[in-house]
């Protein structure tokens, strides 16, 4: 599962966009793009399919979603002893959501808004193997595979093809934190993997 969280901000000159696979238990992303005064922050779940060494030893899913009612359950317990727990939503998707329905419904209205002068942000939130690297990259063999980033990123181009966009200047960072460490995905290394910042500002 994982969230999808957007929130929309005031207008601003500058342009940014940051961003972060599928499973039965909740992941989170975030995206925050303007188009008025205020803020407003949605939160997307989006649940995944059960991988094959779940289904091999007979998994049985803890998480179900309803896309119409926006809710997603929580399954405690057996038997008498069960307990579900239901939350809402500003949006969910089901294992059987595709890469587009996700794109569409949540992270292309934000695009709309950045191509106005508004700032955004969109992130992943959630456990190891809970969908976000599926949800944000996708796999660039197939189109129908794309996740979030490459599919913004074609997106804002397509809206630069407009003639009311004269001069375009487009700048990209790909960075990684993991286990407090900071990389640069776009910078070669010794070792092949970007540079490295401990701690501190970046």
């Amino acid at each position: 599962n994982r969230y999808i969280l957007k929130q929309r901000k005031n207008k601003s000159s500058t342009m940014e966009a940051s961003s972060g696979r599928p499973t039965g238990a909740p992941s989170t992303t975030t995206t925050a793009a303007s188009s008025g005064s205020g803020s407003a922050i949605q939160v997307v779940v989006r649940l995944r399919p059960m991988n094959e060494n779940e289904k091999k030893h007979g998994t049985l899913p803890v998480v179900t979603a309803k896309t119409k009612e926006r809710t997603v359950t929580i399954v405690k317990g057996k038997g008498r002893k069960q307990l579900k727990t239901s939350y809402t939503f500003d949006d969910v998707f089901t294992a059987f959501s595709t890469q587009e329905e996700v794109f569409e419904a949540t992270v292309k209205p934000v695009i709309v808004d950045v191509m106005r002068g508004f700032e955004a942000t969109v992130f992943a939130y959630g456990q190891t193997g809970t969908g976000k690297t599926h949800t944000m990259e996708g796999s660039l063999a197939s189109p129908d595979l794309h996740g979030v980033i490459p599919r913004s990123a074609r997106a804002i181009f397509e809206h630069l093809k407009k003639p009311k966009y004269r001069d375009q200047v487009v700048t990209c960072s790909y960075l990684e934190i993991y286990n407090e460490e900071l990389r640069d995905l776009l910078v070669d290394s010794p070792h092949g993997s970007g540079s490295v910042s401990h701690g501190g500002s970046a």
